[in-house]
């Protein structure tokens, strides 16, 4: 059997249990989202500016925003289990799935204040259409960070980013430093595997599209051998 999108957050969740006892070779201060993290704060974003909004509203404020303390859990690292607050890390990894048909991958730096998105999507998309896909990332995490009080929690690390009441700035990750999709349904796996190669430091992406069957079937795997501890999390 072949790992499913449906299957996401399963292998989602082994990454990062990998973290947490391979702490040597998976980065300590990164994080490692589920993939519902951006659908709720997309269907968030269309119920408060509208749906295709690639900004706020004017009556919305970035610093005046009342978060819920469900919504915060997810910064101060209590959802989903092995994070850590947001403000004990460098870079937040965030799989979205655009237009709800295509998995793609933020990676939020946190040092910087900047979202690098790595798209396995071989097609050039305009850069207007992703930053209106992206708007619930580039405005609603500066306010969540600002209702943390991410600069007063700050543990360590290095900043030269202070936070301002403006949008987190979207830059495209170049296609030729991503691996790229032949056919359809392979973006999750793709993702996945950024994922995997980001949280343990690997910034070079050394697999190709011809080896997706092989890596698709070893994640359903690992999915499966993992399935009771996944289950009873």
């Amino acid at each position: 059997m072949e790992l499913e999108d449906t299957h996401m957050d399963a292998y989602l969740h082994i990454l990062r249990k990998r973290q947490r006892y391979y702490s040597t070779v998976y980065g300590p201060r990164i994080n490692i989202q589920d993939s519902q993290f951006y659908s709720w704060l997309l269907n968030d974003w269309e119920r408060l500016m509208g749906s295709g909004a690639d900004k706020p509203r004017r009556s919305w404020s970035m610093f005046k925003h009342q978060w819920s303390a469900e919504e915060l859990a997810v910064v101060r690292g209590l959802v989903p289990v092995g994070t850590k607050p947001w403000n004990e890390v460098d870079v937040v990894l965030i799989p979205c799935n655009l237009g709800r048909t295509h998995w793609a991958l933020a990676s939020v730096d946190l040092t910087t204040g900047s979202i690098y998105l790595m798209d396995p999507f071989r097609q050039e998309v305009p850069f207007r259409h992703r930053k209106m896909q992206l708007a619930c990332l580039r405005y609603f995490l500066p306010s969540m960070l600002h209702a943390l009080d991410f600069h007063g929690r700050r543990w360590r690390g290095d900043m030269t980013y202070t936070l301002q009441n403006k949008p987190f700035p979207l830059n495209i990750v170049s296609r030729d430093r991503v691996p790229q999709q032949d056919r359809g349904g392979n973006c999750g796996a793709h993702t996945l595997r950024l994922i995997e190669y980001l949280a343990a430091n690997r910034d070079t992406f050394d697999w190709s599209e011809n080896e997706m069957g092989t890596i698709r079937e070893k994640m359903a795997v690992e999915v499966f051998c993992n399935s009771k501890d996944w289950t009873s999390s």
